[in-house]
């Protein structure tokens, strides 16, 4: 059986409908989330669903019984308290859970540009989980992302909220940094067959788009692409705390949250190394693919 942890975010929402359309090796699946009424939700949609606390450990040795892997997305950016001690608190005890369960294997997604030395505490945070999942003495697959393209990811919705709802959009340092944007289709892939293939054990990749753009041009890409007619004014700072007033007013995001993942924008997300980029048995989708992609799911959702 295949647990995922963090299963009511944008991403665990994903790979749940992605392993469901490749059920051909009829591995069953169960989703761990934090609140009860998420797990009912799930459970209306006919998955397995477990409510569990990782921070506390509520739930998680009755939700890891029975696994064999683990997919970790969870991360406590919406929990109060320093977020570095928070990700470690939760990965910890999911992994005391999951050896004492017999879990055998752990499919980690991080961050690409994840580091000990990252300007970003966020960043610092996806290297301290990552490197506790390594010491676990478990088989492990590490994939890494860059700005996903989907919605309900925060930051591409602050994005794609500010450049829908204001005419002057401020473009601040950031702006420069280089990112090669990914559709949230092509990690939603990844994940399922780095949770079902064995033979990928032991190993680390990046999930990166097919180009590589600027922030700039990411924001811009939005605008064009959907006939948003915007005064773009670039500003010489990063820009975080006026960033994060924004999103709260403007694009009605959680202003913690989004704070914190703004400041990930100081560091260059890009797969440095090709031989890194994860197997995808395709090309992966180019920003202006993964735009009519999520347009398209969008018209037919809506």
């Amino acid at each position: 059986m295949i647990i995922v942890a963090g299963a009511s975010g944008f991403v665990g929402r994903a790979l749940l409908a992605e392993l469901a359309a490749h059920d051909a090796t009829r591995t069953p699946v169960r989703a761990l989330v934090r609140r009860e009424f998420e797990a009912v939700r799930l459970r209306d949609q006919g998955v397995e669903a477990v409510a569990a606390d990782l921070l506390t450990r509520r739930g998680v040795d009755t939700a890891m019984r029975g696994t064999r892997t683990l997919v970790y997305l969870v991360h406590t950016l919406a929990r109060p308290g320093d977020v570095v001690a928070n990700d470690l608190d939760a990965v910890q005890n999911a992994l005391l859970a999951a050896r004492a369960a017999g879990v055998q294997r752990v499919v980690f997604l991080g961050c690409v540009g994840a580091s000990d030395t990252a300007a970003s505490t966020y960043l610092v945070a996806r290297w301290a989980t990552e490197l506790a999942i390594r010491q676990a003495g478990l088989r492990t697959v590490l994939l890494r992302a860059p700005l996903i393209i989907g919605r309900g990811g925060t930051l591409f919705e602050m994005m794609r909220r500010l450049v829908d709802r204001s005419p002057v959009v401020p473009l601040f340092a950031w702006r420069h940094v280089p990112v090669e944007p990914v559709a949230l289709s092509d990690v939603a892939e990844a994940l399922r067959i780095a949770a079902t293939d064995h033979e990928l054990d032991g190993r680390s990749f990046d999930i990166c788009g097919a180009e590589r753009l600027t922030v700039s041009a990411v924001v811009r890409g939005w605008g064009r692409a959907h006939g948003r007619r915007r005064l773009y004014v670039p500003l010489p700072t990063f820009g975080e705390p006026i960033g994060e007033h924004v999103a709260s007013t403007l694009a009605r995001l959680p202003r913690r949250e989004t704070r914190l993942l703004l400041e990930t924008l100081r560091e260059p997300q890009v797969c440095r190394d090709p031989s890194r980029r994860f197997p995808l048995p395709h090309r992966p989708l180019t920003y202006a693919q993964a735009l009519a992609a999520l347009d398209a799911s969008a018209r037919s959702t809506g």
